[in-house]
């Protein structure tokens, strides 16, 4: 087993060596090493958008931002956005936009709380991988709590258990996948079965969960999923 605290660690450390990047590459957002073009980045900022169903006048939580590709883009559509990541290097970056309705917290995703009712939307983008099931569990519980009746959740960017031999589709791959997981070190972290999340929103409090399959945009399509979750 992966070290609890493993993803924090790896995030603080990233998000130091990484802050003369370019805002993509800060964030892992890359393929083949590369990061993405803007016209993909513009596609899956309208994709998320589209499901969010982002209308205006939002209170909007983006929980585990990094350095805010998403929150500066959804800004403008909402009253308040609070933006939470565990790399104080990485929130640094947005800060330094000076978004005015724009706030941000240093807190692991696993230690942070707000009162009921706070949120009306959140946004938790490639970052649920970094949850054991228990962690995830107890976090879409509270997460159904901070969103007002009708809010929408959004998971994005969630490693598909039923696609993992798309990820590891070499004989390399595939031993450099056993012998990390034999040694407890990780290279995506937890793959989610695409029915057992459905199971555990309804059980966390979500009226309605939809699995969304990526658009072949998508740099992650091959072994990844979007859910909207909502409250």
């Amino acid at each position: 087993m992966v070290n609890k605290d493993y993803w924090a660690t790896f995030w603080r450390d990233h998000g130091v060596k990484s802050s003369d990047s370019d805002a993509q590459s800060q964030v892992l957002r890359t393929h083949n090493k590369q990061p993405i073009d803007e016209k993909r980045w513009i596609s899956t900022l309208n994709t998320v958008r589209k499901h969010l169903q982002m209308t205006g006048g939002h209170r909007m939580l983006d929980l585990c931002s990094g350095n805010g590709l998403f929150a500066r883009h959804f800004a403008p559509d909402c009253d308040w956005l609070l933006a939470v990541d565990i790399s104080p290097d990485l929130l640094r970056s947005l800060d330094q936009l000076d978004i005015s309705n724009v706030e941000t917290i240093e807190s692991d995703m696993r230690a942070v709380d707000f009162p009921a009712d706070t949120f009306d939307r959140i946004l938790l983008y490639a970052a649920l991988q970094y949850l054991e099931p228990s962690e995830a569990i107890k976090l879409l519980e509270r997460a159904a709590g901070w969103l007002e009746p009708g809010g929408i959740l959004y998971l994005g960017d969630v490693p598909d258990r039923n696609q993992l031999w798309n990820f590891f589709n070499t004989k390399e791959r595939e031993a450099h996948y056993f012998r990390n997981l034999r040694d407890g070190e990780a290279i995506v972290g937890t793959w989610f079965d695409s029915e057992w999340l459905c199971r555990l929103g309804y059980f966390a409090g979500f009226s309605e969960v939809r699995i969304i399959e990526q658009p072949e945009f998508m740099i992650y399509h091959t072994f990844r999923y979007e859910a909207v979750l909502i409250r």
